[in-house]
């Protein structure tokens, strides 16, 4: 009896309250008595996952011959490293808060990656697929109706028509977008995947997310979209690429008949309007109206210049904002805005090359894999195309460190790396 419960707590109990705790990830502290917002689902299920996890230890041990890996010593080395700069940071509040994120956002990536072989990526493909519906449902809502729910902060900027669906800001929205967008798109196209329902509703995600998008106004995102239909047009095989190109085709043919009939109501005219001001604008460096691209300009020069004060060792976890506020005159902004840059500045120099060693080393492995292993192959290409927007998409949110979508994509990807050597018999 005392085996098969820690069999099954293993294989089965884990498996699902970590598939739990991913769907309720998407949608954050939205499910929550707004009374008691701290403790929402995903937390809730986190905390279960921890408490299942210590008993699955206790009863079983830790195989540690595959979990040790150059992922598993970054991340920890990361985390380890952020520890120690509270030795030399202004703010130990601020820094504790952002420890605290690093800390529970690297687990989670770790524990995707040593429960690998008992969870499946086909239910996390469907989860994907269920939360990306659900968020351009109420997207749609908000552009219609102009209402927003509790958690956004859309209302206090007095932004109209602007979808934020369950992020506080519309730029977070965007991000999470692009970022899941080519897992989307690999479900509509892929030959293997026989349910009408699931490739229909995937292409018809990929078709409506497109607005929102725009609607998002955020600028890098438009980017950031741009890269991953490049990435995954180019990584994909030849049969996959005559199958976009016929679904875009179709779409084409589609605009070109609304379009010409005047059934959009010039909502085309006005999409086209608003991608060259949103465009155009970045090259608008104007000093006396501050814009946005000065303000980000300054705040990488002053950012710099925090690193350089602080020898290149990072001004310490979470205490870029504590030190931007001694400039906020002239920024406006005490956010980097730019995940990368705020890396370098919070965690110094070293931490910095070796997550964009991390990066290029799961990049290179999915370039492997889309060749070798035919199972995982569009996988592979889903999570390349996302990495690579990421570059660009992360400059547009301000909090990215709390941002569990982000976290998901790099958790997703040590699963498949690990999988893909299950298969191989490498484990």
């Amino acid at each position: 009896m005392e085996n098969t419960f820690r069999i099954r707590l293993k294989q089965q109990v884990i498996p699902a309250i970590l598939y739990l705790t991913f769907l309720s990830g998407f949608f954050g502290s939205t499910l929550a008595y707004p009374k008691l917002s701290y403790l929402f689902a995903y937390r809730v299920f986190l905390a279960l996952l921890f408490f299942l996890i210590f008993i699955d230890i206790i009863l079983n041990g830790i195989e540690l011959k595959s979990f040790l890996n150059f992922s598993t010593f970054f991340l920890i080395g990361w985390c380890a490293y952020s520890l120690l700069s509270f030795l030399w940071a202004q703010d130990i509040k601020s820094a504790v808060r952002d420890q605290v994120f690093l800390t529970i956002n690297i687990f989670v990536i770790l524990i995707f990656m040593y429960y690998s072989k008992y969870l499946r990526w086909d239910v996390f493909e469907s989860i994907i697929l269920i939360s990306f519906i659900i968020h351009l449902a109420v997207g749609y809502f908000e552009v219609i109706t102009d209402k927003h729910l509790w958690t956004s902060k859309v209302p206090l900027y007095n932004l109209h028509r602007t979808p934020s669906t369950f992020f506080t800001n519309p730029n977070d929205f965007a991000t999470y977008l692009v970022l899941y967008l080519p897992f989307i798109l690999a479900i509509a196209v892929n030959k293997k995947n026989n349910n009408f329902f699931r490739k229909w509703a995937a292409f018809l995600g990929t078709v409506l997310a497109i607005p929102l998008l725009i609607l998002t106004t955020s600028r890098a995102n438009y980017i950031g979209f741009l890269i991953t239909l490049i990435i995954y047009f180019l990584l994909t095989d030849k049969d996959l690429k005559k199958s976009l190109l016929q679904y875009g085709a179709i779409l084409l043919i589609f605009l070109m008949l609304i379009i010409g009939f005047r059934l959009d109501f010039g909502a085309f005219n006005k999409a086209v309007e608003m991608i060259k001001i949103q465009i155009s604008s970045l090259a608008d460096f104007s000093q006396t109206s501050l814009s946005s691209n000065v303000r980000r300009e300054l705040l990488i020069v002053y950012g710099l210049s925090f690193l350089y004060d602080y020898l290149f060792f990072g001004v310490g976890s979470g205490n870029s904002r504590v030190l931007m506020e001694k400039v906020k005159q002239y920024t406006v902004n005490i956010e980097l805005h730019n995940w990368f840059l705020d890396v370098l500045v919070c965690y110094g120099a070293v931490i910095f090359i070796l997550y964009l060693v991390w990066i290029f080393y799961l990049l290179y492995n999915f370039f492997k894999m889309r060749k070798k292993n035919s199972a995982l192959s569009m996988t592979a290409v889903s999570l390349m195309s996302s990495i690579s927007a990421f570059f660009i998409s992360s400059v547009s949110s301000s909090k990215m460190i709390e941002m569990r979508v982000m976290w998901f994509i790099f958790a997703l990807s040590l699963f498949v790396l690990a999988k893909s050597k299950e298969e191989k018999g490498e484990s």
